[in-house]
């Protein structure tokens, strides 16, 4: 019979001691274990051999007459062991939300899809698509993937409400009219039922434990291998760290345990046996010759379905490192692409540093012209000097893009009225005379001298001087590998496409595509200097440079050719509209 997952071991204890530690921490010292399902004396046995002193053992039924032990405006605490967040319980941070009794404070993992977008075609009668809308996930699109935990207050309206599920409580507190709320749980979490789960939280802890050093009573056998009292470990057997090995736990002579390991307490490590970056569950008994690799062992009856070493192949299960096994249900609303270079992590922070420096200096600066142009604008028309348009940074964390106003103060009104007559295609919007430009915009327009104020974003670090054009998320949706990769880095007062771009009357749309992600792929201090200079030689690209003076040429990237009239691509234009 599989044990219970609270009785499974993790790092130098069970699932259910650094569940309860964490608990006690916060102060809490009422610990009460509710199964899920009706348990029997050996589940029993199993959980009151791993439980803290005065945890306490109830039924379902039994819960609800904490109604009546406790004061009106106290709370309970329920947390599903299942669901285990990467970042760890921070109990104290969810009990700051006990001081109203109103509210029931439910935590919960946000779902994810494996490219974190959604999509939904719309067809008119003919089948012809009109319509083409992205939802992304943190963004437009989310739901609840599982419950990790609920704090609730003992009101009245808990009469008769069953405790074994979190979503059935959760619905039913809803039902009778409790106010609730929904916190993300930051980062994601670990499904402890998934094998690899359990095996990657494991790692976590082993890992904790080797940098705290031994816990009280466990003893460094040698670096990197914590051993629990009462072991008994032959001269012979050998330890590949990091491991390790509860209580009273017997390694025979010629055994091998590879490391990321935990033997839980009483377990058998038989003569010329191998565990390989496992976690066996107490009482475990690994046979002579046994192989246990990549696994979870948690039922004694596992022992006669091990693998032998007979020669068969026993890979089947694969063990990759713990990042690679959290499984994603929540999320820490990124989407920027993982970056594994260090040339370009020192990168982005001299350039950051330098970006600051030289914005500092240019408002400095520039700071009679902006008096100037402030005074233009407040004599031109009514309305406020700077407007700030919200685009997304690198991450996709949201920043107000400074630039003048060019505009009468509703033109983000009058925009959608205007998208029949737009110039360009997907996602962009462009009109050729523009009724919402000023008198003042149209200079301020034609000189780039409305990109000054961005120097303001520049400084604040949400954007660079050479990057990716700053964009809504509106237009980033429309191409997934696309947004991931410009959002990887961020924004820029001038990049590749302003400066290359050659097909501004026809639609350019593919063509930022294309710069971007070259930019983002030969991103360098030189490539940045070059960039720059060309800006100022072709006064913020009203002239084109070739990209081949700026990039070497690469036969994975080619330049869209000019594309079609505009009749000829509905889908374009009602991706716009999306």
């Amino acid at each position: 019979m599989p044990r219970s997952l609270l009785a499974m071991p993790l790092g130098c204890g069970t699932v259910l001691s650094q569940l309860s530690t964490a608990v006690r921490e916060t102060g809490c010292t009422d610990i009460r274990v509710l199964p899920a399902t009706e348990h029997t004396a050996a589940y029993e046995r199993d959980i009151l051999g791993s439980c803290p002193s005065g945890t306490k053992l109830v039924d379902a039924d039994v819960v609800t007459s904490l109604v009546h032990e406790y004061e009106p405006s106290d709370h309970v605490l329920i947390l599903n062991p299942r669901y285990w967040p990467i970042a760890g319980y921070d109990l104290g941070s969810v009990l700051r939300d006990a001081h109203d009794a109103r509210w029931a404070i439910h935590g919960v993992a946000v779902a994810s899809t494996p490219e974190g977008t959604q999509e939904h075609v719309h067809c008119d009668a003919n089948g012809q698509v009109t319509k083409v809308f992205r939802y992304y996930e943190d963004v437009t699109c989310s739901h609840i993937g599982a419950m990790v935990h609920s704090l609730v207050p003992l009101a009245p309206s808990l009469e008769g409400v069953r405790f074994d599920s979190l979503s059935r409580l959760r619905s039913e507190l809803t039902l009778r009219g409790m106010l609730s709320q929904d916190v993300p749980v930051r980062f994601g979490i670990i499904d402890l039922a998934d094998e690899q789960g359990l095996l990657a939280l494991n790692e976590q802890y082993v890992a904790s434990a080797q940098v705290r050093g031994a816990p009280v009573q466990y003893t460094s056998l040698h670096a990197g291998t914590l051993v629990g009292p009462r072991c008994r470990i032959h001269p012979a057997a050998r330890m590949i760290p990091p491991v390790v090995i509860q209580d009273e736990v017997t390694v025979e002579e010629g055994a091998v345990i590879v490391g990321p390991a935990v033997i839980g307490s009483g377990s058998t490590i038989r003569r010329g046996s191998l565990v390989a970056q496992s976690v066996l569950a107490s009482g475990s008994d690994v046979p002579a010759g046994g192989i246990v690799r990549h696994r979870a062992m948690q039922s004694r009856q596992e022992r006669d379905s091990l693998a032998r070493t007979d020669g068969k192949d026993d890979s089947q299960v694969r063990f990759e490192p713990v990042r690679d096994q959290m499984v994603r249900l929540g999320s820490d609303s990124s989407v920027m692409c993982e970056d594994h270079d260090r040339g370009r992590s020192v990168h982005a922070f001299v350039k950051l540093i330098v970006d600051t420096a030289v914005a500092a200096v240019a408002l400095v600066v520039l700071a009679p012209l902006f008096l100037v142009v402030t005074i233009a604008i407040k004599l031109d028309s009514r309305g406020p000097v700077l407007f700030g348009h919200e685009r997304e940074g690198k991450g996709g964390r949201v920043f107000k893009c400074l630039k003048f106003r060019t505009m009468c103060e509703d033109a983000h009104i009058k925009q959608r009225e205007l998208y029949s007559a737009n110039a360009l295609d997907g996602p962009q919007f462009k009109l050729d005379n523009d009724p919402r430009v000023t008198r003042m915009g149209q200079w301020l327009r034609a000189t780039n001298i409305d990109e000054l104020p961005q120097l303001i974003n520049v400084f604040l670090g949400q954007m660079a001087i050479v990057g990716p054009r700053p964009s809504p998320f509106r237009e980033n949706q429309i191409c997934v590998p696309w947004r991931r990769a410009r959002l990887s880095v961020r924004p820029g007062i001038t990049g590749l496409w302003q400066i290359c771009r050659d097909q501004r009357s026809e639609g350019d749309f593919h063509q930022w595509i294309t710069y971007d992600i070259m930019y983002v792929r030969h991103m360098s201090f030189l490539l940045d200097h070059k960039i720059l200079l060309a800006t100022v030689l072709t006064l913020g690209g009203m002239w084109t440079v070739p990209h081949t003076w700026l990039v070497r040429d690469d036969p994975d990237e080619t330049i869209p050719p000019a594309k079609a009239p505009r009749r000829h691509e509905p889908i374009a234009k009602n991706m716009s509209a999306a």
